[in-house]
């Protein structure tokens, strides 16, 4: 559990420093200089080197194989609630896309990765990475093509931006079992490293110019949330549990973390640059954040009592 709390934490302390820069104008224009370098230099380059620098075990290849079908099947359930729930409270156009995104895509790195690593270990960081690559391989294409409001043969021009062209790339790499020669991997590894206090800073400056008042009268945010972070990851695990998966405890453990992350911090960058409502983003993200301090740990909780 202190593990938990501590990396929320952790999170928080940098989203209060881009919060006070922005609030007290210390850094000018913050937002838009930090979104920038996050998705064109070191988001790329995170991508790169978490991937490449896998080892795939052959012999969990049926493990990895279920992850990544409960990880697809998961961001379906999630993406049709956030649909739905969208429609309900009859959210407009530059909310909806976000409210859907943002319910069906988790903070499966800058979160999921240290928290699996700390009560799994590596074995359990081999499972979180392949829900990863499933989840971003969805985030850069689908989740993208929405947030763009385009559709057809138009829409495609803006899956090539570089984290697409990156993450083919890695996976490429992967499959050829190539790995970046040094020193070439140790500092695109140090920049790529930027990204979570960049990306906590750019909410954080973000959250400087919403009301949190407003944002705590939002109810569509609540049920998302309560969705996205506790009923999926149950639904997981009674799933696993009933049809008796042959699924090791740090593989079924990654999923279930990786299912019950609050929402991916990149999609606040990806509303700006997409012209879509910032503030509403960084709201979800704030509160689901949050939440999170109290949900992870009764979701291992529940793991350890059910799985």
């Amino acid at each position: 559990m202190t593990v938990i709390y501590s990396k929320i934490l952790y999170l928080a302390l940098m989203i209060i420093i881009g919060f006070v820069c922005e609030k007290t104008g210390y850094v000018d224009k913050l937002c838009d200089r930090t979104g920038k370098v996050i998705k064109n230099v070191t988001l790329p380059l995170l991508v790169l080197t978490s991937v490449t620098g896998q080892n795939v075990d052959r012999g969990a290849a049926g493990e990895a194989a279920i992850v990544v079908a409960f990880a697809f099947a998961g961001m379906a359930i999630l993406a049709a609630a956030g649909f739905v729930t969208a429609k309900l409270f009859k959210l407009g156009r530059t909310q909806t896309p976000i409210h859907i995104c943002l319910g069906t895509f988790g903070n499966v790195v800058f979160l999921c990765y240290p928290l699996v690593q700390a009560v799994f270990g590596d074995a359990g960081i081999l499972f979180a990475v392949f829900y990863a690559i499933a989840n971003d391989s969805m985030l850069w294409t689908l989740g993208v093509a929405s947030v763009s409001g385009e559709r057809g043969v138009k829409s495609l021009k803006h899956l090539i931006n570089p984290c697409t062209v990156t993450f083919v790339a890695a996976l490429t790499m992967l499959c050829l079992r190539l790995k970046l020669p040094e020193p070439f991997n140790s500092a695109f590894s140090a920049v790529g490293a930027a990204t979570t206090p960049l990306s906590m800073m750019f909410i954080g400056a973000t959250l400087a110019g919403i009301s949190f008042a407003g944002a705590l009268k939002k109810p569509q945010i609540y049920v998302l949330t309560v969705i996205k972070m506790i009923i999926v990851p149950v639904l997981a695990m009674l799933v696993i549990r009933l049809l008796s998966l042959p699924l090791s405890m740090p593989a079924a453990g990654a999923l279930v973390f990786q299912l019950a992350m609050p929402c991916q911090t990149i999609f606040a960058v990806i509303a700006s640059e997409y012209k879509l409502d910032t503030a509403y983003a960084a709201e979800i993200i704030f509160i689901t954040t949050v939440f999170s301090a109290v949900s992870l740990p009764l979701v291992y909780r529940l793991m350890e009592i059910i799985l």
